[in-house]
């Protein structure tokens, strides 16, 4: 059994979360596997501190019902049930395309849009696993059936530009008994969140 595992969101490599080092194993969607993939090392991990960023914190929700029992504590950072109930598709279609010539400069965007402070390093390797990331985002849904949520938070911030409060409500629709966390921040979750955050 692990003591936390923390999956990310799309386009957020470890570099972006320095103060987990250590502290919890790390994966991030796409770039570390798909959501199959990530899902069975969760399950393998059995962690006892579950930690998902926005498109991890999506992928734990529509396997909640399997993961969220073998886990003391689970933490949910901005989740969404559907990334277009927020993010409008057109948007993320227009991202897929931009990945085609300038992916690094997507990338940077987004990441401007997610509040990352500084100016993280790009590896283009990213390009083509990020893109195949925004195909899913088009098409990933939470089936709507909730989740028995007694020992689940959410976590959000007000400032939020990628996940709206609207979708977050449809979230938290399914997942009855979850406490939320509301904070002054946006999508990206700082490293003073991320150490307030429940062992």
């Amino acid at each position: 059994m692990t003591d936390a595992f923390f999956l990310s969101g799309w386009a957020g490599p470890e570099t972006l979360f320095p103060g987990l080092s250590g502290r919890a194993a790390f994966a991030a969607p796409f770039l570390d596997g798909d959501e199959a993939t990530l899902v069975a090392r969760v399950a393998a991990a059995r962690p006892r501190l579950l930690m998902g960023w926005s498109t991890g914190a999506h992928m734990l929700l529509r396997h909640g019902a399997a993961l969220f029992p073998n886990c003391r504590k689970v933490v949910l950072i901005a989740p969404f049930a559907r990334f277009a109930d927020s993010f409008p598709e057109r948007l993320v279609r227009s991202m897929r395309d931009a990945m085609a010539s300038a992916p690094e400069a997507t990338v940077r965007a987004f990441w401007g849009n997610c509040g990352v402070p500084g100016a993280p390093a790009w590896n283009p390797d990213w390009a083509g696993l990020l893109a195949t990331g925004l195909d899913y985002l088009l098409a990933s849904t939470v089936a709507d059936a909730p989740v028995p949520a007694a020992n689940v938070a959410v976590v959000w911030g007000e400032g939020d530009r990628i996940v709206r409060r609207k979708a977050l409500d449809r979230a938290l629709a399914l997942l009855p008994g979850a406490k939320l966390a509301v904070h002054d921040g946006g999508h990206f979750p700082s490293p003073a969140l991320l150490a307030e955050l429940p062992a």
